[in-house]
């Protein structure tokens, strides 16, 4: 697989990492706060990741929803998932 935008972001719009995903916020936000959790594993699918990278990514999204807690206090979440240039 070719190199992602996601592999040459400047480290400025990075707000959080692990070893095997990253938090950033969305270049185009439809809500104030909106976040993209990104594996750093190169698949083509969600579901070709290993349940270790998923579980990784699970905890970025619990850390990330306490930096969103902090800074804009949300009263709700939407959490999905786009998988396929189909679902955008």
């Amino acid at each position: 697989m070719k190199p992602s935008a996601f592999c040459t972001l400047p480290p400025d719009r990075i707000i959080d990492s692990s070893p095997l995903g990253l938090v950033i916020r969305d270049g185009f936000p439809i809500s104030p706060g909106h976040t993209l959790i990104i594996p750093k594993r190169h698949v083509g699918s969600f579901f070709e990741l290993e349940l270790e990278d998923r579980s990784e990514l699970l905890a970025l999204l619990d850390r990330a929803k306490l930096l969103l807690d902090k800074e804009f206090s949300p009263q709700g979440y939407n959490i999905g998932i786009n998988d396929g240039p189909d679902a955008g």
